[in-house]
Order: structure tokens, then C-alpha cells, then sequence
């Protein structure tokens, strides 16, 4: 039963036999056609959690350590998924013109970026929660080796899995910092599976971005688009990636095994 945490955060406990966490075996969902998988690589924004509220209220923080006013969370969400730099250029450049960026030299991008790190790492639990289903979806998939990449931050990254509970089910949480190319360029995904010895086309990547298709692709991997993240589904169909799913749970019915299990040791 989920337990709230001492600072009110949902603790999920989730949990993944062989890395301390606990698998519930599959329930019915059974009769998955896809090859069985290598390695999973998931994206977080819009795809393992709904951190938009978070994301935005920092944006709008940053608007105004430079005299800007806020803007709506719709607007915002539209500028998410690129990565810190750019979603404040678009925030700073959306007065000249919607969807306009702010110059690099812009002098308030330093002190806006000052104040949506310092808002954002002390805000970023307020309201970000898994989507329905993950817990689910992580605890049934087969167990082979999980990650994340992700265009965020990755010490935040890995702040809001821990505070979810879900970070035990990931054996790297990779993010844009800590990359020489972040996604759509594939080494972000070859990052993330460094020490495995898995071959592209086992890999399943799943996110709900151009970014994360266009990286699945360039890679060789299975592209897995989540039509219950920030991009619409017409827009990751055009895409054409090899599976668009409506919901978590979809996913775990995908790749069903009955094999609920330890994931094999990595390095």
C-alpha cells in the first residue's frame, strides 16, 4: 500500500528482485508478441512522471528574476523536452513571438538560469508523481537491465526517482549534463548501455518525444512512443515508431514473459 513519506511525498515502493526491490509476478497479461528485449532505456519527463506543474513553476520564476510575467502551463509544456538551456531561451524569447528563442548571449539567461536551478531543485517533488501504471509497468516488465535518459539534469533526475521510490529499479539514471550529446543524438542511449552486452536492436526505448524516437532509430533500437506524455499522438505517429501506446500498462503487456524475476547481474 503506498505510504506517504515524513515529507509528504507518495513513497511508491517499487521494487525489482535481485536490486533490492521486491517484482510482483505478471498478472494477466499475457500472450505479448515482441521479441524478448535486452535492455530497456526509458525518458522521464512525460514518459515515467508528470513533473509539468514542477517544471513550469520554476520556468515562470526564471521569467521573473528578469521582470517577465508567467505563462500558462500549456505554453510551457510545449517548451519542455530540449533540455534546461533551451526551455528558458523559448520562455525568455515567447514575448518577441511564440516559440522564439532568446538570443545565446542574452544576458538574462544567466540569472534566470540561476533562479530556476536554485526554485526547481528545491521544488521539483511539489507535485511531479509517477504516471498511472508505471510502479505497474516497472515491477512486470521482464527482467532485464532498466535505465533512463533523460534531457534533464541527471542529479535532479535521480532526486525525483528516489523521492518516488522508483530509482532502485534503474541500473543507470543518465541526463543531459552528463553527456558529451544528449538525445536525439544515439550516444545518449549508448551511454546508458555501457557494460551490457546487448545489441541494438534488443534494446526498447520508450519516451514520449521526437527526441526519444529519433534516438531509438538512429540507434537501431525498438522505438516505443508514449501517447500519454507531453507530444501529441499524431505527432509521434508521423514519426513512425514501431509501437504508440495509450497507457503504461500496455507496455508490460507488450512484453509479457511470466519470467517476473532478478534482472542479470551488470557492470
Amino acid at each position: 500500500m503506498p505510504q506517504p513519506l515524513p515529507d509528504g511525498i507518495l513513497h511508491l515502493k517499487v521494487s525489482r528482485e535481485g536490486t533490492g526491490l521486491h517484482r510482483e509476478g505478471n498478472m494477466a497479461l499475457h500472450g505479448g508478441t515482441a521479441p524478448r528485449p535486452g535492455a530497456f532505456i526509458f525518458d522521464l519527463d512525460g514518459t515515467l512522471v508528470d513533473s509539468r506543474q514542477d517544471i513550469a513553476a520554476a520556468a515562470n520564476v526564471a521569467r521573473a528574476a528578469v521582470g517577465l510575467g508567467p505563462l500558462g502551463e500549456p505554453v510551457l509544456r510545449a517548451y519542455v523536452g530540449d533540455g534546461v538551456a533551451l526551455l528558458l531561451r523559448r520562455a525568455l524569447g515567447h514575448d518577441a513571438a511564440a516559440g522564439s528563442l532568446a538570443e545565446e548571449r542574452d544576458p538574462r539567461l544567466a540569472p534566470a538560469l540561476a533562479a530556476y536551478l536554485d526554485h526547481y531543485g528545491r521544488h521539483l517533488l511539489d507535485h511531479t508523481r509517477p504516471y498511472a501504471g508505471v510502479p505497474e509497468m516497472l515491477a512486470r516488465l521482464p527482467c532485464v537491465p532498466l535505465a533512463v535518459a533523460t534531457n534533464k539534469p541527471g542529479g535532479f533526475s535521480r532526486t525525483i526517482l528516489a523521492g518516488l521510490g522508483l530509482a532502485g529499479c534503474f541500473r543507470v539514471v543518465i541526463g543531459s549534463d552528463e553527456v558529451p550529446a544528449r538525445k536525439p543524438d544515439p550516444a545518449h542511449l549508448r551511454a546508458c548501455l555501457a557494460g551490457l552486452d546487448v545489441a541494438p536492436a534488443a534494446v526498447v526505448v520508450v519516451g514520449d518525444s521526437r527526441n526519444d524516437i529519433l534516438a531509438a532509430q538512429a540507434l537501431g533500437a525498438v522505438a516505443v512512443a508514449c501517447a500519454w506524455g507531453l507530444e501529441p499522438a499524431a505527432d509521434l505517429r508521423a514519426l513512425g515508431p514501431d509501437h504508440l501506446l495509450e497507457s503504461p500498462l500496455e507496455l508490460a503487456a507488450l512484453y509479457a514473459t511470466g519470467d517476473a524475476g532478478a534482472p542479470e547481474a551488470s557492470t
